[in-house]
């Protein structure tokens, strides 16, 4: 490893997994850990907001003041910017709500693939699939190696629902994508007595609220890589990160 500006070597590390560990003895000149130390710790003005901020997934500052509102004090969320939100955010138009509105968990629970990703995780993942309750809009999510791995998930997905919630499925809502068609899909749904309802070609905002999930998802996921400085191999590892802090956030729903 070398000093960009002097070109001098200051240490070595060995590759164990995907991760570099610094061999011992490795020290950073005092130029090199103040860089590493403004990259990491480097916050703007109102320092204990932009901190929550990155912490929870960059979510919208609004959010923020209704989860602490001290910090918020003689401050306007509209006034806060951050410049990664602006870089993972950027997306098409809107898609239309439907108006039926389930009046308890499971009775409809919609779910998209995403992928294929250009770069697979440690463990050979590609694809993550999205499920999420109408009714609440908690998110599962389940990476993937092959998109024909969809069936198992929902039936050790409909199987944790039953034991973990005492209820069953009714409804599940997809685009049309060939994988939720598969015979031995469709024959679980039917023994089950869950009605498949699918989207028409083309028509993404059909299935609007889990074509929205997923864009949130990748949004928080950019921007949580993006601040981090995260390699791209652990995408997956983002995604899940960034379902564990969507689903502890408040919703509009509720």
């Amino acid at each position: 490893m070398k000093d960009l500006a002097s070109g001098k070597m200051i240490g070595s590390a060995r590759e164990e997994d995907g991760l570099y560990t610094f061999d011992e003895g490795t020290q950073l000149n005092k130029q090199g850990q103040e860089k590493t130390c403004l990259q990491t710790v480097f916050f703007p003005c109102n320092n204990e907001v932009y901190l929550m901020h990155y912490r929870l997934g960059h979510p919208s500052f609004s959010y923020l003041k209704m989860l602490f509102p001290k910090l918020f004090l003689n401050k306007n969320p509209s006034s806060f910017h951050c410049d990664m939100c602006a870089l993972a955010k950027h997306h098409r138009s809107s898609y239309i709500p439907h108006s039926y509105k389930p009046t308890s968990p499971f009775t409809i629970v919609h779910t998209d693939i995403w992928g294929a990703s250009r770069v697979s995780t440690l463990k050979g993942k590609r694809w993550f699939v999205t499920i999420i309750d109408d009714h609440t809009r908690v998110t599962w999510v389940f990476l993937l190696k092959e998109k024909s791995e969809i069936e198992e998930v929902f039936k050790q997905f409909y199987s944790m629902i039953q034991t973990q919630f005492n209820t069953n499925i009714k409804i599940v809502r997809s685009d049309n994508g060939l994988e939720y068609f598969s015979k031995k899909l469709n024959t679980f749904f039917a023994e089950k007595g869950i009605i498949h309802q699918s989207s028409c070609v083309n028509t993404p905002a059909q299935n609007g609220i889990a074509e929205r999930k997923n864009r949130h998802l990748l949004e928080v996921t950019r921007a949580i890589m993006f601040s981090a400085k995260i390699p791209k191999y652990l995408w997956g590892e983002a995604v899940l990160h960034a379902t564990y802090l969507i689903n502890r956030m408040p919703s509009k729903t509720l």
